[in-house]
């Protein structure tokens, strides 16, 4: 019940996308709201079916890998809608519905209906630090729109193309703003994934770290970050530096992923 839920969710969310996508194109500002107003029914079906899944498993819906991806999925839509309705960004309708759809494909392929490892706990240290862990990654992810948004329109401005997309991007000086203060919120939130995380495998494994690739990946993508931060407050570091960096970072966050299918 869960997957075709989520399935109906995924279809509603690509047919939202490409609606709002040709609004930004063709500048009609009808289809975009129309395609966000698909976008909140998506996210409403997913939510739904995050719900069922807990249910149906018996426990929070982050137990493995691919729940992990559906429900980051989840969160980056939920943040792409926030910041389309108070930032009026719509140009992220290129970056993070397709970046959101494409998390919960890959966890709709991979799940399965096996049951959590043994000794695996349902409340405590896991809930909170899954929780704050992938909420986390997903404000980071809107800092990777940005700067993905960031790059677009730098390079255009510089081969100085005329590009319809452009005439709907804030200017450079917003885009790289609102990106920092994404990785100004999801930092912390990062940190502190990390740190409970070891207080997670301290209660399972008896020791703080294990050396998995769940562990690592996490830890590189907050020193990227910790750099990037460090650079803008020590040196005042923006820009194009800046956003490569930050692109860098969210894709070592992703690969976290990887770690929790192993």
């Amino acid at each position: 019940m869960a997957r075709l839920v989520l399935g109906i969710a995924l279809a509603i969310q690509v047919g939202g996308l490409a609606l709002a996508a040709l609004g930004e194109l063709r500048h009609r500002a009808w289809a975009s709201r129309a395609g966000a107003l698909v976008l909140v029914g998506a996210w409403l079906l997913e939510a739904v079916g995050i719900v069922a899944t807990g249910i149906a498993g018996g426990g929070f819906p982050l137990r493995n890998g691919p729940e992990y991806m559906i429900m980051l999925g989840f969160l980056v839509l939920t943040l792409y809608l926030a910041l389309w309705f108070r930032s009026r960004v719509s140009a992220a309708v290129f970056v993070l519905p397709p970046v959101s759809a494409l998390m919960l494909l890959v966890g709709l392929l991979l799940q399965t209906a096996r049951a959590d490892e043994a000794g695996f706990p349902k409340q405590g240290w896991f809930v909170f630090h899954t929780a704050v862990a992938t909420l986390g990654v997903a404000s980071l992810a809107v800092s990777f729109a940005m700067s993905v948004l960031f790059l677009v329109k730098e390079r255009a401005l510089k081969e100085k193309r005329s590009l319809a997309m452009l005439e709907r991007l804030p200017t450079v000086e917003t885009l790289d703003r609102l990106g920092f203060q994404a990785l100004l919120f999801g930092f912390p939130l990062l940190t502190l994934g990390i740190a409970t995380g070891m207080v997670y495998s301290a209660e399972l494994h008896d020791r703080l770290w294990t050396w998995g690739l769940k562990e690592i990946f996490p830890v590189l993508a907050w020193l990227v970050f910790a750099a990037i931060l460090w650079a803008r407050f020590a040196q005042g570091l923006t820009g194009r530096r800046s956003a490569i960096l930050a692109i860098a970072g969210f894709a070592l966050a992703l690969l976290t992923f990887v770690g929790m299918t192993r």
